[in-house]
């Protein structure tokens, strides 16, 4: 295994390039996180003498015909005016063009989306808020595609809106074709990552064998709480040479959390803060970190110093929601988890968090709500299981709570606050059988 990886990492000059020539590509096309994602990695690596730098990809005739409307429109677009960027690139025939020209329409959808939702967002009241241009851009998406007309990038946001349509397998099939067609553009596997759902899934794919695959095994082991995998993982790409990646390092604090090795996340996330002292990403889990151990002074410090680099981040706000709540400002907490999700209503810290608030304020109706908002942006989130489990369990409703520890167990199967809540779910419906199994895992398993 170690052999394999190391061959793929043979050429590091080389990946630098292709990184820094993705970037340039997703930044063409409006695809900001996918280049962070790259940029942040090259810079992790060695730097490359000006003539090798790789060069700007050439134009097309149709790139050419398409440049003053392309030029235009992406303007619009980087200032969020995605209706007006779409309306300049109509007719355009270029895949660029075209690709910022559907890509606008579906994030001009989402926008409205978010805004109704937001509007409904009081006392957590959402509907069943939608996106209406969807279906229009499957239709045409669809057509495309069938044509073979569809580039890597074009694959990619046909299989988002398949994806947001509930269309699972169709979904699945185009992110998997994207990776063999453009196997760098990280957001295609970042989408692939959302819809596999375990390890066995993973087996039935045919993925590419790019180097970039083992970024992509690393992070949906860490999402699926393999997290002995994950971390060998991370380790072989460290020892390939991207040591100084902050990318890794925040991973692999983000894992030792999610096993509850606290002294060792809270280590890596102030090394972390060290190397990248503005840094907002993860910023929230190193908050979760310092609230279990009770940090009032360093969560505090951690709080202040978010706000003055961008108190209107969503991560911004549920460190300051996890501040109150450390202080038993319950309803304090709630009002900066609800201020985190009118910033992005598909943030699920955030509903998960206030789920927690409104449990301490007693409020089990609006917990099962945030709780389920929880579940509907990732089904794997264990935390939203445990909690509707354990907020009918204050409501006496020991099937319900079967239910949803069950839930919670199967996600996190060797975690013994899930195995204890599961063997007294079982005490009280008086299956003792079951009971005895899961207190006796339960010793096996010790607390992790």
């Amino acid at each position: 295994m170690m052999a394999a990886t190391s061959g793929l990492f043979s050429d590091l000059r080389e990946i630098k390039k292709q990184l820094l020539s993705i970037s340039w590509l997703c930044r063409e096309r409006g695809l900001m996180h996918s280049v962070k994602w790259a940029s942040e990695l090259a810079f992790s690596l060695e730097s490359i003498p000006l003539n090798e730098l790789p060069s700007m990809p050439a134009l097309t005739e149709e790139d050419a015909q398409d440049l003053d409307a392309f030029t235009l429109a992406k303007s619009y677009f980087d200032l969020k005016e995605y209706d007006r960027a779409a309306y300049f690139l109509r007719g355009c025939k270029s895949q660029k063009a075209y690709f910022l020209y559907m890509y606008s329409r579906y994030l001009s959808g989402e926008k409205r989306k978010d805004d109704e939702t937001v509007d409904s967002l009081g006392p957590l009241e959402k509907g069943q808020v939608k996106n209406e241009a969807l279906r229009e851009l499957r239709v045409e998406l669809s057509k495309k595609h069938k044509a073979r007309e569809l580039d890597g990038f074009g694959l990619y946001l046909y299989g988002v809106v398949l994806r947001k349509l509930d269309l699972v397998k169709e979904a699945l099939d185009v992110f998997v074709e994207a990776t063999h067609v453009l196997p760098l553009h990280w957001g295609t596997w970042l989408e692939l990552c959302n819809l596999i759902t375990d390890k066995e899934m993973l087996k039935f794919l045919t993925l590419p064998d790019c180097w970039i695959k083992e970024f992509f095994l690393a992070h949906i082991y860490t999402e699926q709480q393999l997290i002995e995998e994950a971390l060998q993982k991370y380790q072989s790409l460290i020892d390939a040479g991207f040591s100084k990646s902050t990318y890794i390092i925040s991973q692999i604090a983000v894992a030792y959390h999610n096993i509850r090795d606290i002294d060792k996340a809270l280590s890596i996330f102030n090394e972390l803060r060290k190397q990248d002292p503005y840094r907002i990403e993860n910023m929230d889990t190193f908050s979760n970190l310092l609230y279990v151990r009770g940090l009032k002074p360093e969560l505090s410090y951690l709080a202040h110093n978010l706000c003055d680099i961008d108190k209107y981040r969503v991560e911004t706000c549920c460190v300051i929601g996890n501040y109150y709540s450390l202080r038993s400002q319950h309803e304090k907490a709630a009002l900066y988890f609800q201020r985190a999700l009118k910033l992005n209503p598909r943030y699920l810290g955030a509903w998960t968090l206030m789920g927690h608030e409104y449990m301490e304020m007693k409020n089990t109706s609006a917990a099962i709500q945030a709780y389920r908002h929880a579940i509907e942006v990732n089904k794997r989130d264990y935390r939203a299981w445990y909690g509707l489990g354990q907020t009918y369990e204050i409501l006496k409703m020991p099937f319900y709570c079967l239910y949803y520890y069950r839930r919670a167990h199967q996600l996190r199967p060797n975690d013994s606050r899930m195995l204890v809540a599961l063997g007294e779910c079982y005490e009280k419906l008086n299956q003792l059988v079951g009971a005895k199994k899961v207190f006796l895992w339960t010793l096996n398993c010790g607390t992790t």
